[in-house]
């Protein structure tokens, strides 16, 4: 994985991802200033609590202008040694439960990829906001949606002389939840002469995409312990306890909240 000379992320071969139009290559020239605005999600876009109690959008803002080449270039270096591919994708909740992929490794192992993660997280030139809800108070779809839409039109409306120094606002999605692609043209048209969204876009191209999950679990769990909610077996095991998961993982996250 690399960067193109103005701090945008690019694919592993130097490649622009996800769209080929004229635009999007337009928005990649070094004379504009950009910011990235990666975007993932957790829970189900429903009212079931049963599905899920909560849902949570996380959003990690990185400006181009400043590089994350040699932060990549560290972390994959420090995963060489751990997984068969340097390149690997880090999936942070089935990380913390041993499922998928991570079902045959011990959990020194998984600690020590969760480790390297965070240590990108801390370092790499990003920042990032998440916006929560309890289904427990919302009726239907349409609640959640306008919960969320408010909490992120609030939040950008205040942002707004930051976000204005800039000439683009790259929206990255994956197209997870076709509830959250509307939601998102819906909360950005407030920038909708400066906003591009770049859609179907594949988590392995992108380590700010794999930050925004790590932190959308990690405030996943601190949402549920709030509520006086308890870690999961798997979770306790894996974080080695409350103490150790809010000195090691809270605390430095919050570090990088804006807003």
């Amino acid at each position: 994985m690399s960067e193109s000379p103005a701090g945008g992320e690019v694919s592993a071969d130097g490649e622009e991802q996800s769209s080929p139009s004229i635009l999007y290559r337009q928005v990649a020239q070094m004379n504009e200033s950009a910011i990235s605005v990666f975007v993932d999600e957790s829970g189900s876009f429903d009212s079931d609590v049963n599905s899920s109690r909560y849902y949570l959008i996380c959003l990690v803002l990185h400006n181009q202008c400043e590089s994350i080449v040699k932060d990549v270039a560290a972390l994959e270096d420090s995963l060489a040694s751990l997984v068969k591919d340097s390149n690997h994708c880090i999936h942070a909740g089935p990380l913390i439960r041993r499922e998928c992929e991570y079902a045959q490794m011990s959990r020194d192992v998984r600690r020590r990829i969760m480790s390297r993660m965070m240590a990108f997280v801390r370092k790499a030139p990003f920042s990032y906001k998440c916006f929560s809800l309890d289904k427990k108070f919302v009726s239907s779809e349409g609640a959640i949606h306008d919960y969320l839409l408010q909490a992120i039109v609030r939040f950008l409306v205040n942002q707004a002389d930051y976000l204005n120094r800039y000439d683009r606002l790259k929206v990255y999605y994956d197209n997870g939840q076709h509830q959250i692609k509307s939601l998102l043209g819906e909360a950005f048209s407030l920038y909708a002469s400066k906003t591009v969204f770049v859609c179907d876009v594949r988590p392995e191209n992108y380590r700010l995409f794999q930050a925004a999950d790590v932190l959308c679990t990690l405030e996943l769990i601190r949402q549920k312990l709030r509520d006086g909610g308890r870690l999961s077996r798997s979770e306790y095991e894996f974080f080695n306890g409350f103490q150790n998961l809010n000195r090691n993982y809270f605390k430095a996250i919050d570090k990088k909240i804006v807003g």
